[in-house]
């Protein structure tokens, strides 16, 4: 529950994904579903807003915004406060898991007020495909849009109902639909895919209440459901209870860690990171463990929680590792609720949102998710049920019509590429493909299925057969064997956003030079073939020289060609210097991204947090680890803090470095329960830190020569 926002233009499509810009002057309203840090908007189910009057042409959001007192906007865990303009209310907001509580204040000396809720309401271009509303005999608003958004329309959008009620019985009450508003009546009907825009209003009188609440509970199953979440959350009129209860909910999340040492500036980075950690994936059951499946249909957990909305493309990387780490009893049902998804549409999602797979992104990391966390000792699923999908959608043998299938795979498994006639993203797609094969040959090892094994094992090493050793960049190839572009067409440079060129999906040639983490010393032998021993241009040599043109140009509005934080393909790159030697550079390069790409400030981060996964980044990292998906493990890299305590659940995981708080930034020496690291590897594996126990690392201001 938070502002949905604007300016006198509207909500640009780009800025507005999660609904909010804090530099935006105008407040739309307070609606009660959002999405954290991705590129395309959705979301924004029942948008509330508190208002003098209700006229025809008073009925879309926009015509409802308000400027506020900006120094009067706070925000905390579990609360969230603004005094708006027009009408002058204070707007206090706090949430359940499943409900949102509002209290607003009219000022005094008012006499009416009303508050408005756009029943149809999503992010940015605000589309429904219908619903109904109705008053129960309790004074309950019972609501059910069909809700469309620019990300759920892939797959039709889904069906969200609300159980409403307000502290102080209305006087007033009426709805709208596409403009034309009815004084009277609280109830309205609109059939299942005529796309309108509808709401409702609400009159007070707040010449003898100038308080009114209103608390809102969600459901995807129906309107039964949005009680029970309402009986068993909201039983009555609490706000400060409820908010204190929300505050400390938040406060044992990030309670899991403790730091020491280190500014204000760099504390509050690390506490917001790991807010936003937590913002996705979403919890769609109810309290009765009732849940909208992907047949439609309804289904039933048994004593664990479905979470949706799984940005995989971004998440395997670091947010999903950290719960794994931090949190394997949420990781366990995230695994549990992709294999029900995939019993329920025939494949593990790519994208999964709401009731639906909006199959965005590349690759196939719901394989890199679920290998990487039982590889960690998450099992206590079907994971050979789940391996099952997993090579169906690998071998291309899944049902027609499925979704979320690996595209350009005929081309993949006969060619040992993704050939450029078969996808836009070809480079992109036969790197992760690789990634993803060697996920799943560690995955079938596991699970004792040595045919499987020997299968992806081998496809793993097809990163390879894009690799144009002459330029010593990834590049595009035709069926024929052929490069697509001659040396002088192609610029490995160009950078795409929201597209794909050269090959390459929301990255550059630089930026996708360096993914295969899966096999690190073959990549390095790749760069490094025929070479001299010492040249400048060695793996190392261009490595820094990414790194360094990326520092050298640097501009926190602009993306950048090298590498560029804002964005997921490279993040990893600055731990392959470790494979190579240098884990000096590392220890360099991970402390500048920290400092240079995190502020303490709004709009703070370079580019999206994608689902948390950059905050994720910076929270491993700042507690001097690096998680490397499938190789169940950890590199060491200068902790941004004297001493991280982790409280793990099998014991505390502490990182003492007196001084990384300060310019010692690398690390000359290092031991974990008093057994020496070896400075060459800075590795742990998961399996010796999940119990706990103490990394203790030396720093100083000047490297170590190894």
């Amino acid at each position: 529950l938070s502002p949905d926002t604007g300016d006198e233009f509207g909500a640009i499509f780009w800025s507005h994904c999660g609904g909010y810009r804090w530099a935006d002057p105008l407040i739309y309203g307070f609606s009660h579903t959002h999405l954290h840090g991705v590129g395309i908007p959705d979301y924004g189910d029942f948008l509330v807003m508190p208002v003098n009057e209700v006229t025809s042409a008073r009925t879309d959001s926009d015509t409802f915004a308000s400027k506020y007192d900006k120094a009067s906007e706070k925000a905390a865990a579990g609360y969230y406060t603004v005094t708006l303009d027009d009408p002058a209310v204070k707007v206090e907001l706090t949430a359940t898991t499943r409900c949102g509580y509002h209290r607003y204040t009219w000022p005094e000396g008012s006499s009416r007020g009303a508050i408005t809720i756009d029943y149809g309401a999503s992010i940015v271009h605000n589309n429904s495909l219908g619903g109904s509303v109705t008053m129960a005999d309790d004074g309950v608003v019972e609501v059910l849009n069909h809700h469309i958004g620019d990300f759920s329309s892939v797959f039709g959008g889904y069906d969200i109902f609300a159980a409403i009620r307000f502290s102080v019985t209305p006087d007033g009450f009426g709805v709208w639909k596409d403009g034309v508003v009815t004084d009277g009546t609280a109830e309205m009907y609109i059939p299942r895919g005529e796309e309108t825009r509808w709401g409702g209003w609400f009159e007070f009188d707040t010449g003898e209440n100038r308080v009114v609440e209103v608390q809102v509970c969600l459901s995807y199953t129906g309107i039964e459901g949005a009680r029970a979440n309402m009986a068993a959350e909201m039983p009555g009129w609490d706000f400060d209870g409820v908010r204190q209860a929300a505050g400390d909910a938040w406060e044992e999340y990030v309670g899991r860690f403790e730091t020491v040492g280190g500014d204000l500036d760099r504390k509050v980075n690390f506490y917001t990171a790991l807010y936003h950690t937590a913002l996705m994936p979403q919890l769609w059951n109810d309290v009765t463990g009732e849940y909208r499946g992907f047949d439609g249909g309804l289904h039933t957990t048994d004593g664990w929680n479905y979470y949706t909305d799984l940005s995989l493309w971004d998440t395997f990387r670091t947010q999903q590792p950290l719960l794994a780490l931090v949190w394997p009893e949420v990781h366990l049902d995230i695994n549990r609720s992709m294999l029900e998804m995939a019993r329920q549409s025939g494949n593990l999602p790519m994208w999964a949102l709401a009731s639906g797979d909006s199959e965005c992104m590349i690759g196939q990391h719901a394989a890199t998710v679920l290998a990487d966390s039982y590889l960690k000792g998450i099992t206590d699923y079907d994971a050979q049920e789940a391996f099952d999908f997993l090579a169906a959608a690998a071998n291309d043998t899944l049902a027609e019509g499925v979704r979320g299938r690996r595209n350009g795979a005929a081309s993949y498994n006969s060619l040992g590429y993704v050939s450029q006639d078969q996808d836009d993203a070809s480079v992109s797609v036969t790197l992760e493909y690789a990634f993803n094969d060697f996920c799943l040959a560690e995955l079938a090892a596991a699970l004792d299925r040595p045919e499987d094994e020997t299968v992806f094992r081998a496809r793993a090493q097809n990163y390879r057969n894009v690799w144009d050793p002459a330029m010593r960049f990834f590049r595009e190839r035709n069926a024929n064997g052929t490069w697509r572009a001659t040396e002088e067409q192609y610029d490995p440079t160009l950078i795409s956003f929201g597209g794909k060129n050269q090959g390459y999906t929301e990255g550059s040639g630089w930026q996708y030079r360096w993914f295969a983490p899966h096999d690190p010393q073959g990549l390095i032998a790749l760069f490094d073939e025929n070479l001299e021993p010492g040249a400048d241009d060695d793996f190392v040599g261009l490595l820094n020289q990414f790194f360094q043109t990326a520092q050298d140009t640097f501009d926190f509005q602009l993306p950048s060609g090298y590498y560029f934080h804002g964005n997921e393909p490279d993040i990893h790159a600055p731990f392959m210097f470790i494979h190579a030697g240098r884990p000096d550079l590392t220890q360099y390069w991970t402390r500048w991204i920290l400092d240079a790409n995190y502020r303490n400030q709004p709009e703070g981060l370079v580019g999206n947090d994608d689902a948390g996964t950059l905050a994720a980044w910076y929270v491993f990292v700042a507690a001097g680890l690096y998680p490397s998906p499938c190789r169940p493990g950890y590199f060491i890299t200068t902790p941004a803090f004297d001493r991280v305590t982790v409280r793990l659940p099998d014991g505390d995981l502490v990182v003492e470095a007196p001084g990384a708080s300060g310019a010692a930034m690398y690390i000359t020496s290092a031991s974990f329960n008093g057994d020496p690291i070896d400075m060459n590897q800075m590795w742990i594996d998961h399996e010796t830190i999940r119990h706990g126990g103490t990394l203790t690392l030396t720093v100083a201001e000047e490297p170590t020569t190894l």
